[in-house]
């Protein structure tokens, strides 16, 4: 048996050996050949992610840019809801749209750290990353990163590890409400999934605040 694997590895003595040049070819054209499909991935997934529809979100209060393949709905308490039907994960990338009503004295800070507040009790294992002065269509905003534990498989009686989510919060004030922008993804696929969230920020013309950390 060693003796034949031998005979079939040795190169046959009928056959001469490539030239230089004819392995060159083939290298061009083996490097052609990555390069193209590289390109055309590339193509393909830029179309993917500009690829939208904008939806307006209520009187007085901006549009805003949803990927075009999300699935969208209105649940109880939301302005909008829409999330991916093909993330990578057991969590699917999803943005929430919610308003809370400016009274009294509230402002877009006092609505921030009551919010912080409230994802400190409703969110697993909550915890805020930073905190970013933007402005949104020219107007101030704060930009929250944070992250928690999900368990999206629990209502649905099947067992899976949780997830470690990635998300931000985009808050700012339109008329007499705060709209709250929230862009989540399981955080292994943050920085594949974050593009989705810079699609829907310049859609709100949002705007890095030099210095503006908190």
């Amino acid at each position: 048996m060693t003796a034949l694997l031998a005979r079939l590895a040795k190169p046959s003595v009928t056959n001469e050996p490539p030239t230089r040049e004819e392995l060159l070819r083939t290298e061009i054209a083996v490097i052609v050949a990555v390069l193209f499909a590289l390109f055309l991935g590339i193509g393909i997934r830029n179309n993917a992610v500009n690829n939208q529809r904008t939806v307006r979100l209520g009187d007085g209060l901006p549009s805003i840019a949803v990927p075009a393949g999300w699935i969208t709905g209105q649940p109880e308490g939301t302005l909008l809801y829409a999330r991916s039907p093909r993330t990578r994960s057991l969590f699917n990338t999803e943005l929430t749209v919610t308003t809370r009503e400016l009274t009294g004295e509230a402002t877009l800070a006092t609505v921030r750290t009551g919010l912080a507040l409230q994802r400190t009790q409703d969110l697993l294992r909550y915890r805020e990353l930073e905190a970013r002065s933007v402005t949104v269509n020219g107007q101030p905003g704060i930009l929250v990163t944070y992250a928690y534990v999900a368990d999206p498989t629990r209502d649905q009686g099947a067992i899976a590890p949780p997830v470690v989510v990635e998300a931000q919060d985009l808050l700012f004030t339109a008329g007499n409400s705060v709209v709250i922008v929230t862009v989540a993804a399981d955080a292994t696929l943050w920085d594949e999934e974050s593009v989705y969230a810079g699609l829907i920020h310049r859609s709100l013309n949002v705007r890095q605040v030099q210095g503006g950390g908190e």
